[in-house]
Protein backbone atom coordinates (compact mmCIF):
# COMPACT_ATOMS: atom_id res chain seq x y z
CA UNK A 1 0.00 0.00 0.00
CA UNK A 2 0.73 3.44 -1.00
CA UNK A 3 0.69 5.01 2.42
CA UNK A 4 4.33 5.79 3.10
CA UNK A 5 5.07 9.28 2.22
CA UNK A 6 9.00 10.54 3.35
CA UNK A 7 9.54 14.39 3.08
CA UNK A 8 12.81 15.84 2.18
CA UNK A 9 13.34 19.78 2.41
CA UNK A 10 15.42 20.51 -0.06
CA UNK A 11 15.87 24.13 -0.29
CA UNK A 12 14.11 26.17 1.66
CA UNK A 13 15.86 29.14 1.94
CA UNK A 14 15.59 29.49 6.07
CA UNK A 15 15.50 32.64 8.09
CA UNK A 16 18.72 34.68 8.39
CA UNK A 17 20.68 31.89 6.66
CA UNK A 18 23.22 32.53 3.44
CA UNK A 19 21.58 32.53 0.13
CA UNK A 20 21.91 28.95 -1.24
CA UNK A 21 22.20 30.37 -4.90
CA UNK A 22 24.88 32.61 -4.61
CA UNK A 23 28.80 32.53 -5.59
CA UNK A 24 30.51 30.17 -8.36
CA UNK A 25 29.78 27.35 -6.55
CA UNK A 26 26.45 27.79 -4.57
CA UNK A 27 25.28 25.41 -1.97
CA UNK A 28 22.45 24.29 -4.35
CA UNK A 29 24.45 23.11 -6.84
CA UNK A 30 26.32 20.94 -4.45
CA UNK A 31 23.45 19.48 -3.25
CA UNK A 32 21.96 18.38 -6.58
CA UNK A 33 24.67 16.78 -7.59
CA UNK A 34 25.09 14.65 -4.16
CA UNK A 35 21.21 14.14 -4.61
CA UNK A 36 21.67 12.69 -8.04
CA UNK A 37 25.21 11.05 -7.56
CA UNK A 38 24.23 9.04 -4.54
CA UNK A 39 20.84 9.44 -3.06
CA UNK A 40 18.14 9.05 -6.03
CA UNK A 41 18.91 5.68 -7.98
CA UNK A 42 18.35 4.17 -3.97
CA UNK A 43 14.64 5.40 -4.15
CA UNK A 44 14.24 4.65 -7.69
CA UNK A 45 15.04 0.76 -6.73
CA UNK A 46 13.66 0.15 -3.66
CA UNK A 47 12.38 -2.95 -3.14
CA UNK A 48 8.74 -1.69 -2.56
CA UNK A 49 7.94 0.86 -4.29
CA UNK A 50 4.86 1.62 -3.08
CA UNK A 51 5.85 5.10 -1.60
CA UNK A 52 6.15 8.77 -1.95
CA UNK A 53 8.64 11.33 -1.56
CA UNK A 54 7.92 15.02 -1.39
CA UNK A 55 10.55 17.45 -1.95
CA UNK A 56 9.66 20.89 -0.15
CA UNK A 57 11.71 23.22 -2.48
CA UNK A 58 11.70 27.21 -3.01
CA UNK A 59 9.17 28.55 -4.40
CA UNK A 60 11.76 31.25 -5.56
CA UNK A 61 14.21 28.58 -6.99
CA UNK A 62 16.41 30.25 -9.58
CA UNK A 63 16.41 29.10 -13.45
CA UNK A 64 18.33 26.46 -13.83
CA UNK A 65 18.11 24.83 -10.83
CA UNK A 66 14.51 24.96 -10.55
CA UNK A 67 14.10 23.30 -14.14
CA UNK A 68 16.50 20.71 -13.04
CA UNK A 69 14.08 19.92 -9.76
CA UNK A 70 11.46 19.70 -12.39
CA UNK A 71 13.29 17.13 -14.73
CA UNK A 72 14.08 15.22 -11.74
CA UNK A 73 10.07 15.18 -10.68
CA UNK A 74 9.28 13.91 -14.10
CA UNK A 75 11.55 11.54 -14.31
CA UNK A 76 10.60 9.66 -11.53
CA UNK A 77 6.51 9.19 -10.63
CA UNK A 78 7.65 8.14 -6.89
CA UNK A 79 8.99 12.16 -6.30
CA UNK A 80 6.08 14.98 -5.82
CA UNK A 81 7.39 18.95 -5.45
CA UNK A 82 6.08 20.99 -3.11
CA UNK A 83 6.40 24.76 -4.01
CA UNK A 84 4.55 26.62 -1.62
CA UNK A 85 6.96 27.92 0.73
CA UNK A 86 9.61 30.21 0.10
CA UNK A 87 11.12 30.06 3.37
CA UNK A 88 11.59 27.05 5.97
CA UNK A 89 10.73 26.25 9.07
CA UNK A 90 11.36 29.32 11.72
CA UNK A 91 10.35 31.99 9.63
CA UNK A 92 6.53 32.75 8.55
CA UNK A 93 5.76 29.20 8.43
CA UNK A 94 4.87 26.62 11.19
CA UNK A 95 4.90 22.84 11.96
CA UNK A 96 0.85 23.04 11.03
CA UNK A 97 1.60 24.74 7.55
CA UNK A 98 3.88 21.66 6.75
CA UNK A 99 1.74 18.98 8.00
CA UNK A 100 -1.25 20.56 6.10
CA UNK A 101 0.54 20.52 2.76
CA UNK A 102 1.83 16.77 3.38
CA UNK A 103 -1.69 15.66 3.47
CA UNK A 104 -2.85 18.11 0.41
CA UNK A 105 -0.42 16.66 -1.67
CA UNK A 106 -0.93 13.12 -0.19
CA UNK A 107 -4.55 13.00 -1.26
CA UNK A 108 -3.91 14.12 -4.62
CA UNK A 109 -1.15 11.12 -5.19
CA UNK A 110 -2.73 8.01 -3.20
CA UNK A 111 -3.54 4.89 -4.94
CA UNK A 112 -5.93 4.00 -1.52
CA UNK A 113 -8.19 4.45 0.65
CA UNK A 114 -6.98 3.74 4.15
CA UNK A 115 -7.19 6.62 7.13
CA UNK A 116 -3.32 5.54 8.03
CA UNK A 117 -0.56 7.11 6.93
CA UNK A 118 3.22 6.43 7.64
CA UNK A 119 5.46 9.58 7.18
CA UNK A 120 9.60 9.51 7.22
CA UNK A 121 12.05 12.41 7.09
CA UNK A 122 15.14 12.62 5.06
CA UNK A 123 17.67 14.78 4.03
CA UNK A 124 19.15 15.11 0.31
CA UNK A 125 22.38 13.85 1.49
CA UNK A 126 21.06 10.29 2.72
CA UNK A 127 20.76 7.44 0.91
CA UNK A 128 18.26 4.72 2.22
CA UNK A 129 18.80 1.09 1.94
CA UNK A 130 17.29 -0.21 -0.91
CA UNK A 131 14.32 -2.16 1.57
CA UNK A 132 13.70 0.79 3.54
CA UNK A 133 10.70 1.05 2.15
CA UNK A 134 9.96 -2.43 3.28
CA UNK A 135 11.87 -2.07 6.98
CA UNK A 136 9.86 0.75 7.61
CA UNK A 137 6.32 -0.38 6.96
CA UNK A 138 7.34 -3.08 9.09
CA UNK A 139 8.64 -1.42 11.99
CA UNK A 140 5.74 0.69 12.59
CA UNK A 141 3.86 -2.63 13.01
CA UNK A 142 5.27 -3.07 16.57
CA UNK A 143 5.18 0.86 17.34
CA UNK A 144 3.81 3.93 15.98
CA UNK A 145 7.11 6.20 16.06
CA UNK A 146 10.32 4.32 15.21
CA UNK A 147 13.63 5.40 14.71
CA UNK A 148 15.97 2.75 12.16
CA UNK A 149 18.73 2.71 14.13
CA UNK A 150 21.63 0.96 11.87
CA UNK A 151 23.69 2.84 8.91
CA UNK A 152 27.09 4.00 8.07
CA UNK A 153 28.12 7.33 7.76
CA UNK A 154 30.72 7.64 4.82
CA UNK A 155 32.99 10.44 4.38
CA UNK A 156 33.33 11.58 0.44
CA UNK A 157 36.54 13.53 0.93
CA UNK A 158 38.43 10.80 3.13
CA UNK A 159 36.33 7.93 1.71
CA UNK A 160 35.78 6.31 5.26
CA UNK A 161 32.82 4.70 6.79
CA UNK A 162 31.61 4.88 10.42
CA UNK A 163 29.44 1.87 11.75
CA UNK A 164 26.98 3.54 13.52
CA UNK A 165 24.07 2.52 15.98
CA UNK A 166 21.84 5.84 16.55
CA UNK A 167 19.14 5.38 18.80
CA UNK A 168 17.45 8.84 18.71
CA UNK A 169 19.16 9.56 15.82
CA UNK A 170 17.21 11.56 12.70
CA UNK A 171 15.73 8.42 10.12
CA UNK A 172 12.05 8.73 12.09
CA UNK A 173 9.14 7.36 10.86
CA UNK A 174 5.36 7.84 12.27
CA UNK A 175 2.07 5.87 11.78
CA UNK A 176 -0.13 8.78 12.28
CA UNK A 177 -4.22 9.47 10.56
CA UNK A 178 -5.26 11.16 8.35
CA UNK A 179 -7.32 13.37 10.81
CA UNK A 180 -4.52 13.31 13.49
CA UNK A 181 -1.44 13.42 11.43
CA UNK A 182 2.19 14.22 13.40
CA UNK A 183 5.24 14.24 11.33
CA UNK A 184 8.45 12.95 12.58
CA UNK A 185 10.01 16.80 12.01
CA UNK A 186 7.31 18.39 14.78
CA UNK A 187 10.24 17.83 17.32
CA UNK A 188 14.34 17.41 17.40
CA UNK A 189 14.36 13.39 16.63
CA UNK A 190 16.39 13.26 19.60
CA UNK A 191 12.97 14.55 21.30
CA UNK A 192 10.55 12.89 19.12
CA UNK A 193 12.01 9.14 20.54
CA UNK A 194 12.18 10.14 23.97
CA UNK A 195 9.40 12.28 24.44
CA UNK A 196 6.58 10.10 22.47
CA UNK A 197 7.63 7.04 23.45
CA UNK A 198 9.31 6.26 20.44
CA UNK A 199 11.18 2.76 19.53
CA UNK A 200 14.67 2.56 18.63
CA UNK A 201 14.90 -0.60 15.90
CA UNK A 202 18.31 -1.89 15.84
CA UNK A 203 18.45 -4.27 12.87
CA UNK A 204 20.91 -7.00 11.42
CA UNK A 205 21.48 -4.70 8.25
CA UNK A 206 22.67 -1.29 7.86
CA UNK A 207 19.63 0.86 6.61
CA UNK A 208 20.73 4.44 5.71
CA UNK A 209 24.02 5.92 4.68
CA UNK A 210 24.17 9.40 5.84
CA UNK A 211 26.98 11.38 4.06
CA UNK A 212 29.61 13.32 5.34
CA UNK A 213 30.79 15.99 3.08
CA UNK A 214 31.28 18.94 5.28
CA UNK A 215 29.57 22.40 4.67
CA UNK A 216 28.84 22.67 8.66
CA UNK A 217 30.72 21.95 12.10
CA UNK A 218 28.09 19.10 13.03
CA UNK A 219 29.01 17.69 9.17
CA UNK A 220 32.26 15.29 10.22
CA UNK A 221 32.84 12.03 11.19
CA UNK A 222 34.43 12.68 14.74
CA UNK A 223 31.08 14.13 16.25
CA UNK A 224 28.86 11.09 14.72
CA UNK A 225 27.92 7.80 17.26
CA UNK A 226 30.35 4.75 16.07
CA UNK A 227 33.45 2.83 14.95
CA UNK A 228 35.68 3.59 11.89
CA UNK A 229 35.46 0.37 9.32
CA UNK A 230 37.08 -0.87 5.93
CA UNK A 231 34.92 0.75 3.33
CA UNK A 232 32.23 -1.92 2.51
CA UNK A 233 32.87 -3.61 -1.07
CA UNK A 234 31.60 -1.90 -4.60
CA UNK A 235 29.45 -4.69 -5.01
CA UNK A 236 27.96 -4.69 -1.63
CA UNK A 237 27.43 -0.43 -1.96
CA UNK A 238 25.70 -1.33 -5.25
CA UNK A 239 23.31 -4.28 -3.98
CA UNK A 240 22.22 -2.67 -0.40
CA UNK A 241 22.35 1.30 -1.77
CA UNK A 242 22.26 1.47 -5.81
CA UNK A 243 25.32 3.06 -5.64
Amino acid sequence: MDNHVITMVFNLNFKDKPSMYEGENPWIRKRLDIFKKYCINAFANQTDLDFHLFLFCDTNTPYPFKQELLDIESKYTFITIIWDFSEGMGGKYTYKDFNKKVIEYYLKVRKNNSNKIICSRFQNDDIPEIRYNEFVKLAVQSNPIVSLAKGLYWDTNTDQFLDSVFPTGPFVSVLSTLDNFIAPYEEGHHDMIKNRNGLPVVTEENTWIQLIHGGNMWNRLDRMPGQLIDKPSDEYLKIHFAL
